[in-house]
């Protein structure tokens, strides 16, 4: 009589150790694509801060032009307060504005602020936040004193 032996069958499964390799793998790949998103998050929120700082800034340069056609420019003593009360238009609860600089051309160079003639001016927008997600956008104008009078003679002040 012979014996009959059953053919063996495989039935080795995953080991601890694969299982924990596989775990590991795994974990490393989701804490780089989370870290990778949170990135991201990151990026997006700079990125918006400094479009709308600068939008909010430009805004300030056109209500201040605005303001100087209606009512000539501040006398230099109070120039950066009073140009800096301006209001903005929709400005939002969370930006400052400031007018951080103001100088006059005295036809060679800018210098500290005169009564005639251009007047430069810098202007600051800054949104509140952390050094992370703080934005500050600058804008220089330059400003023309608007004059509605004519000179009638050669070398006379139309703005007089």
């Amino acid at each position: 009589m012979s014996i009959r032996r059953m053919p063996q069958r495989n039935e080795r499964g995953e080991t601890l150790i694969e299982l924990v390799v596989a775990v590991a793998i795994l974990g490393i790949a989701s804490v780089a694509i989370l870290g990778g998103l949170m990135m991201g998050v990151r990026t997006s929120v700079m990125h918006r801060n400094d479009a709308t700082g600068g939008a909010y800034v430009r805004s300030f340069a056109e209500a201040i032009q605005t303001d100087v056609d209606a009512n000539g420019y501040r006398t230099c003593a109070n120039a950066a307060s009073g140009y800096a009360g301006v209001a903005v238009p929709d400005l939002p609860a969370g930006y400052t504005k400031s007018v951080t600089a103001v100088q006059s051309w005295n036809g060679s160079a800018w210098v500290a602020c005169t009564a005639d003639g251009i007047q430069r001016l810098d202007l600051k927008v800054t949104t509140t936040g952390d050094n992370e997600h703080k934005a500050d956008e600058t804008l220089t104008v330059v400003l023309r004193q608007p004059c509605n009078g004519g000179a009638l003679a050669a070398g006379a002040n139309p703005c007089a």
